[in-house]
């Protein structure tokens, strides 16, 4: 028997609330579909803080989501690829928008930005419990005119 309702058991199978078990194929399959429904939530320019609540309590990623949907009010990422292994779904994409508002001390620019992202979530439970973003800071603040790229 599972540890816990979503323990893993013989590391193959997950057990759900309805007693249902999952292989690891279907939980794959799951976790990516959640993370298709996070990603349609997070495009609505008006995404609140209940709402991101529904999909995390990760305080740290709920802070830096609302933090670039201030700055960037219509961003938009468009996923390119998506990969999941367990409990963990990784998206490739393009992040576009236009910096409207003040970011990282840099007021707004009202340039239009876009720069290669990718995000690691861990998802257990239809909650993503961890998230790391990653993208070049460097290249962003260089599309905001805060930096010039050294030669």
């Amino acid at each position: 028997m599972a540890d816990n309702l979503y323990g893993r058991r013989d590391n193959i199978f997950v057990l759900l609330k309805n007693g249902y078990e999952m292989n690891d194929s279907e939980k794959i399959e799951r976790n990516k579909k959640f993370i298709l429904r996070y990603g349609l939530a997070v495009a609505d320019e008006n995404l609140d803080e209940q709402t991101l609540r529904t999909y995390t309590e990760n305080e740290a990623y709920i802070k830096a989501v609302l933090a670039f949907r201030r700055a960037f009010p219509n961003y938009s990422i468009f996923i390119e690829d998506m990969t999941a292994e367990g409990d963990f779904v990784i998206v490739h994409g393009v992040f576009r928008g236009t910096h409207k508002a003040e970011m990282f001390g840099i007021p707004a620019t009202h340039r239009h930005v876009e720069f290669p992202v990718v995000v690691k979530y861990q998802v257990v439970g239809d909650k993503i419990i961890n998230a790391w973003p990653m993208y070049d800071q460097m290249e962003l603040f260089e599309q905001l005119g805060a930096m010039n790229r050294p030669v």
